[in-house]
């Protein structure tokens, strides 16, 4: 019997959000999920477990739409073969049904494979990798591979993967320069900015996005893919699964043309960014001239304290901030006294524009944390922990009084 060719047959997804994200991953792959560019064959089913988002029964095509418009995620995982295994002896029969030709143009190009045994299992998952590598034909390297597979064995479950992305979806490929210290991953920053929107009223729109320690742009940039409901599919960086002989190449073309139409023409919020580092000025400069609509964009340098902004846009003023700790702080300058002061300056900005100042700042520590709020001396605050580097973060988000 002749095998159901990939696009007529249903599949399973697994995506790995940002860390400490999951909800506004899972919010985000329901949203790309129930509003599709195209009808597909299949009605996808979305459901949030312990760490990741699951999406089954979901059309080939459409999960690379949800691939190419996630801004949230950290990897998209097609799952290629799963099946009941209670011991040992049955793993090699099951790996040599790995459907190789849906994945691999050529098998001589090497492969990364991760592999892991959970429970129930004697043998290494060293051994597992062996034998999925000697089965398939294929060559293991730990790094530079351009497709990466997963082989686990779960709950008398083995269950074999392979990514969409290749390399982490956070690596957009928008930026031409890049600066010393990139403190905060480009996912990391669109789950932040979805989080600080969910909390406004439904009526309250956003004029001005005002980003100070801007950097290289991350969070504006960030901010234009969520308010354009774009995606990294309108950039230039390539994805695994555009490797595979089983993705249609119009269907990737169609998705790209469509997301690089939403960034282009987007009706989106004026930004305006601010840095006080030159070089860093110069840098957002380059990456802001190759990527932004002219006349949607300013960067004003100097320091954010010194300051008179005028926000003459209509509608309310988005404020985001990652401000400078670890080793973008200075040796003198006390982090405790940076927040505070910062907490101050945004009391002063709620204080000028009333009702419309809104937005959150990220805090490394609980200190930190503290002297922002106090400074700050608002009640309308919460408060959001993710984790970056290994590290727990704070986000507080606030809304105007």
């Amino acid at each position: 019997m002749a095998k159901v060719p990939v696009t007529a047959r249903p599949h399973t997804f697994y995506i790995r959000p940002a860390p400490g994200w999951l909800y506004e991953c899972y919010k985000e792959v329901a949203k790309v999920s129930a509003t599709p560019f195209q009808k597909y064959k299949f009605e996808p089913k979305v459901v949030m477990l312990k760490s990741t988002v699951k999406v089954s029964r979901c059309d080939w095509r459409q999960g690379l739409e949800i691939l190419l418009r996630l801004t949230t995620a950290h990897d998209i995982e097609w799952l290629i073969l799963e099946s009941g295994c209670k011991q040992w002896s049955e793993v090699d029969a099951i790996l040599k049904r790995v459907p190789w030709e849906e994945v691999l143009a050529n098998k001589n190009e090497p492969v990364h494979v991760t592999s892991d045994i959970f429970r129930g299992f004697t043998t290494g998952s060293a051994k597992l990798r062996e034998n999925f590598c000697n089965i398939g034909g294929v060559t293991h390297v730990s790094e530079g591979a351009a497709i990466r597979f997963k082989v686990e064995l779960r709950d008398e479950m083995l269950r074999i993967l392979v990514s969409l992305g290749g390399e982490p979806l956070y690596k957009r490929g928008y930026k031409t320069k890049l600066i010393a210290t990139a403190p905060l991953p480009e996912h990391q920053a669109a789950s932040m900015i979805r989080w600080i929107l969910s909390g406004l009223k439904p009526t309250q729109k956003i004029g001005t996005i005002f980003v100070p320690f801007a950097g290289s742009g991350t969070l504006g940039f960030e901010s234009r893919l969520v308010f354009s409901d774009s995606g990294p599919g309108a950039f230039l960086r390539q994805f695994s699964c555009e490797l595979f002989p089983v993705t249609p190449k119009p269907t990737i073309e169609f998705l790209r043309r469509k997301l690089k139409e939403k960034w282009q023409s987007g009706v989106t919020p004026k930004i305006v960014f601010n840095e006080i580092n030159e070089e860093a000025v110069q840098i957002l400069n380059e990456n802001s001239q190759e990527i932004l609509v002219p006349g949607k964009w300013e960067i004003i340098p100097g320091d954010m304290f010194e300051l008179k902004p005028n926000f003459t846009e209509d509608g309310s003023v988005l404020v985001l901030l990652n401000p400078p700790y670890g080793n973008r702080l200075g040796k003198n300058t006390s982090i405790g006294n940076l927040y505070e002061k910062l907490g101050r300056h945004l009391r002063q900005l709620l204080d000028a524009y009333p009702g419309r100042i809104v937005g959150g700042c990220i805090c490394p520590d609980e200190s930190s944390w503290k002297r922002f709020l106090s400074g700050l001396n608002i009640s309308s605050t919460q408060t959001h922990h993710f984790t970056h580097g290994g590290e727990e973060m704070r986000l507080v988000r606030w809304f105007s009084e």
